[in-house]
């Protein structure tokens, strides 16, 4: 994938759509929603870091 905000927004919302799917499932399923839990904070951990390394790169391109 290509290092840019487009794609660091899409990451962004894709963690925050399995963060929502593990919050559906933590009332009624304990043992499935904790994994999908921390694998929706790990894709918004690694879209964050997409989205601030998107965000350097475009600086350093309108700095030059």
């Amino acid at each position: 994938m290509k290092l840019s905000l487009r794609n660091a927004v899409l990451i962004l919302l894709a963690g925050m759509i399995v963060l929502a799917t593990g919050s559906f499932l933590n009332s009624s399923q304990t043992q499935f929603s904790d994994p999908v839990i921390l694998s929706g904070l790990a894709i918004e951990f690694v879209g964050t870091i997409w989205l601030v390394l998107s965000l350097n790169l475009r600086r350093r391109r309108h700095k030059v």
